[in-house]
């Protein structure tokens, strides 16, 4: 439960957003997406102390994202680095990356043989991606790549693999 009086009490009429990322339990690089995305504020362009909060928006802020946090919650992916990295190592500084990526994928797919149709289990994602076995699986695990746990592990589809690759 909040506790405004004491917010008021202990903070400015005017906050920066170091002190809104603690108000919030959030990161600072969460804090920097709620404020581009869903906090009123000014930005002063500064390298320190850019961006000051007026109290009371950030109080309105605060109960509303208590009751409903789905509501400000990032797109998945929004905060990984792992795009950057995919783009970097795939392909070259290019804009046709989806084309050039779809066609280095389909050109593996041909040489992994299928269990089933369209499956493909840690070991042949890791093949695929170049990624370690490890990796994929926390992947699955974690629901960032779509799987489907069997008796036998966690398997998944190409084109679960092609979308969580875009």
């Amino acid at each position: 439960m909040i506790d405004i009086g004491s917010i008021r009490e202990n903070y400015p009429p005017t906050i920066s957003s170091e002190q809104l990322r603690k108000l919030l339990h959030v990161s600072r690089r969460r804090c920097v997406w709620l404020l581009k995305h869903h906090i009123p504020h000014s930005d002063t362009g500064k390298k320190t102390r850019r961006y000051t909060i007026d109290l009371e928006t950030a109080i309105s802020f605060l109960i509303d994202f208590e009751e409903s946090p789905e509501l400000f919650s990032a797109a998945p992916g929004e905060f990984s680095t792992y795009n950057k990295y995919v783009r970097k190592k795939l392909i070259k500084e290019d804009n046709t990356f989806d084309d050039k990526l779809r066609k280095r994928i389909l050109n593996k797919f041909d040489t992994i043989p299928d269990v089933l149709d369209d499956v493909l289990d840690s070991k042949a994602v890791s093949k695929l991606t170049g990624y370690s076995v490890n990796a994929v699986n926390r992947w699955m695990q974690k629901g960032k790549l779509r799987s489907v746990l069997t008796p036998n592990g966690r398997i998944t589809s190409k084109e679960w693999v092609v979308e969580f690759i875009r």
